[in-house]
């Protein structure tokens, strides 16, 4: 992908350089760790005392514990590699600013765009604390889009989805989800998942939120490469490539060997390739009502 020396979003909040601790408590393997050396400390007032002190460290997020920062994701090892990573994350969000943008007026109303967050290891957000096991999501609550850099590290090792434009139909999925809160979509299926009983239904409206999601991916792509000509070849490989590598059928398969199709909830490498690649062809949002 063409990306360099072009604009980049400056509605970004870096917090790469914030400790990696998300508000939450310890988890269990942190307290087996710690457990060792918890356990004579609670058998006299001082060693209480030294708990308690602990914990206000903790809590008041002036120290981290082990386990608790997501793992390797948190530790970087080549500084100027991460930068030139959030520097075409940043200027990917760009992009979809001038295009969602560029749509919303046409129709006249003005495009309130998310704010990127880029952490690694952990943080907090208005839904919760994130960690780097979540991989990126969008948050409705504060209208926030967060990624831990690291995911992408997962995303070419563990998935084979290799490229920058992986990572960039990653991103644009998500700020698909930004358009169906504008949209009020994300409400609409939030009050039928509650009128509906059975797991398997409710799951099955997710995966209709999270494939229109990536129809507008498409669909961002072919708006982009029209006003900035930013397509190399193989690019749209590598976007169908991470589509498929992320599907629940695939993930099901290497987890245990076999899949659940009941169980689905973003939808199968087939069906999101399928939707990714209709939202680029027909460039139209009409065109990627998946309901």
């Amino acid at each position: 992908m063409k990306w360099r020396d072009r604009k980049q979003s400056s509605n970004v909040d870096d917090r790469r350089d914030q400790p990696g601790h998300t508000g939450g408590g310890p988890s269990l393997g942190t307290i087996l760790y710690l457990w060792p050396l918890i356990r004579p400390l609670l058998r006299s007032k001082l060693g209480l005392l030294i708990i308690g002190v602990g914990a206000i460290a903790y809590f008041g997020n002036f120290i981290s514990l082990p386990g608790i920062s997501g793992g390797s994701s948190s530790r970087v090892v080549n500084e100027a590699v991460d930068d030139e990573l959030a520097a075409f994350i940043k200027t990917v969000q760009a992009d979809t600013e001038a295009v969602w943008g560029e749509l919303f007026a046409q129709a006249g109303a003005r495009y309130p765009s998310p704010t990127l967050v880029l952490y690694r290891g952990g943080t907090r957000s208005g839904c919760g604390p994130a960690s780097s096991g979540m991989g990126p999501f969008y948050c409705p609550t504060d209208q926030k889009i967060y990624v831990d850099l690291g995911f992408f590290d997962e995303l070419r090792r563990q998935h084979g989805a290799k490229g920058d434009f992986a990572q960039a139909y990653v991103l644009a999925h998500e700020v698909g989800h930004h358009i169906q809160n504008l949209e009020g979509t994300l409400d609409k299926v939030q009050r039928a998942k509650q009128a509906v009983s059975g797991k398997s239904k409710k799951n099955a409206l997710q995966v209709r939120v999270e494939l229109q999601a990536d129809c507008y991916a498409g669909l961002w792509a072919n708006h982009a490469q029209k006003q900035f000509d930013m397509l190399e070849q193989g690019d749209l490989e590598e976007a169908l490539v991470a589509a498929a590598a992320i599907g629940d059928d695939r993930l099901q398969k290497q987890a245990q060997g076999f899949s659940i199709p009941h169980t689905f909830t973003h939808g199968s490498s087939k069906q999101r390739v399928a939707w990714f690649s209709k939202g680029f062809k027909k460039g139209d949002l009409d065109q990627c009502d998946t309901f």
